[in-house]
């Protein structure tokens, strides 16, 4: 079994991809390192601000077309180049509208300057654009050359912010940096598919494209826009109702918890063109792998959220000033709300492979609805209140994304309900029960665990094989 896992190409393409984008996010954690010893927790809330008011722009323009972008190239590679060449000319245009809107938002309710404004709208674009060149790869299932790709630019802006003189770091130097690399790295994702020659096929007519386009990619839209609210809208409803500082909070929290979420969104990535290839040529085999391969994403992610949570405190306590040591508890409990939040996107992943994209936005409009009345009030409370109430309403969500999920798919997983009663168990252990011991009893506590959970995933006879 280990060796069939080993040999194909979804587990090939989770390892580069994984592979690269660690080395990148360890490089980036010690890339917000420099810049939190030198920037104030306002400055820093402010740079990650903008950047994420960006990614919401980026977020919006997409239209949906992502997914539908990656499916029809895994399906047919022979669309490549009419999917991105008229899909830059729609994201484009849905960029201009979205940023005319978010101006008249800026103007009543944000406080972005003009300068800011501008590098929200740049960092809008450059990813827009960028982001379309990248899924072609994950489209032909080709994961290395994206991850070589990261990597090289995260070297790149490891190395610029570190040479950057101190005095030299403000808001406006690292953008206007930041802004230049992925410049570049758009330029090399570009010639990139140039020589391996996958900008394959004609260029359709851009109305006739697009109609097809957008008709397809119509539910993931309208799941984006539903979704926005609990999705997207963190740090405005940090911005409006709290302070600045809880932005750089929380944004510290999800940078941190980054590697984990790499992990799991890497997993989803690299899995989604398999199974909608699977789901058209071979259902049996798709209903194999969902049925085992859920319990196994399920224990990695609990895994790694219950050993994040023991040893949170130690490790940003050593390598964050007194001054950002707020962020520790929001990232605890950032952790489990990212596994509830990735267990939905698993679930999403299958509905869109499945193409039950109807049944998506049928989730999305529900949790937007009962998730935001919870999650604004929350935000009143800074960003430990923000993700308690993410926490409260994914947990209670599950009950019924799963509902749907069952009777859309028909799929059994295995030891479902084992898998809830061990996230719950080590939630409690891990944020409640263990918080005031030592680092040494932490580690042990820590061990039958871990050995638990490898016994579950490996099985008892493999176990023994490997010993003999």
């Amino acid at each position: 079994m280990i060796k069939k896992i080993i040999s194909s190409k979804v587990f090939k393409n989770f390892s580069y991809l994984t592979l690269g984008t660690a080395i990148s996010q360890i490089l980036s954690l010690i890339t917000v390192l420099k810049i939190t010893r030198v920037l104030h927790p306002d400055d820093y809330g402010l740079y990650t601000f903008i950047i994420a008011q960006g990614a919401l722009l980026v977020t919006i323009a997409d239209l949906g077309i992502q997914t539908i972008v990656v499916r029809a190239i895994s399906r047919d590679p022979d669309k490549t180049n009419d999917l991105v060449i008229n899909g830059i000319y729609i994201r484009g245009l849905a960029l201009v509208v979205v940023s005319g809107i978010y101006v008249l938002y800026n103007f009543m309710l944000g406080e972005l300057t003009q300068v800011e404004l501008f590098y929200v709208f740049a960092f809008a674009l450059i990813t827009c654009l960028g982001k379309l060149y990248e899924i072609v790869f994950i489209g032909y299932q080709r994961m290395l050359p994206t991850s070589v790709i990261n990597l090289v630019y995260g070297v790149l802006w490891f190395v610029v912010v570190f040479i950057m003189p101190e005095s030299f770091m403000t808001v406006p130097t690292l953008m206007i940096f930041f802004l230049a690399v992925n410049l570049l790295k758009n330029a090399t994702y570009y010639f990139s598919l140039k020589h391996y020659k996958m900008l394959t096929g004609k260029v359709d007519n851009f109305f006739t494209s697009s109609y097809n386009l957008l008709q397809e990619s119509w539910p993931y839209f309208a799941l984006t826009l539903v979704m926005l609210p609990y999705r997207k809208f963190a740090n405005n409803f940090l911005d409006i109702n709290s302070s600045i500082d809880e932005v750089g909070f929380y944004n510290l929290s999800e940078k941190f918890t980054g590697p984990i979420s790499m992990v799991l969104d890497i997993g989803l990535i690299a899995i989604f063109p398999n199974l909608s290839a699977m789901w058209v040529s071979e259902k049996s085999k798709f209903f194999k792998v969902i049925n085992v391969g859920f319990k196994y994403y399920m224990l990695l992610g609990i895994l790694m959220a219950f050993l994040f949570t023991m040893f949170a405190h130690e490790i940003l306590s050593f390598l964050f000033s007194p001054s950002y040591l707020p962020a520790v508890i929001v990232c605890q409990i950032q952790i489990w709300f990212l596994l509830l939040s990735s267990i939905d996107s698993m679930i999403g992943t299958i509905l869109g492979a499945t193409n039950n994209e109807k049944k998506i936005f049928q989730l999305g409009l529900i949790n937007s609805i009962v998730s935001t009345p919870i999650i604004f009030y929350g935000s009143y409370y800074g960003a430990l209140g923000l993700s308690v109430a993410y926490l409260i309403t994914f947990g209670l969500y599950q009950f019924y994304i799963w509902y749907v999920f069952r009777k859309a798919v028909n799929v059994v997983i295995e030891k479902k309900l084992l898998m809830w009663a061990l996230a719950i168990s080590l939630f409690v252990v891990s944020y409640f029960v263990v918080s005031g011991f030592g680092l040494a009893l932490k580690i042990l506590i820590s061990i039958p665990i871990v050995v638990f959970v490898v016994f579950m995933t490996v099985g008892k006879k493999h176990i023994l094989k490997m010993i003999k």
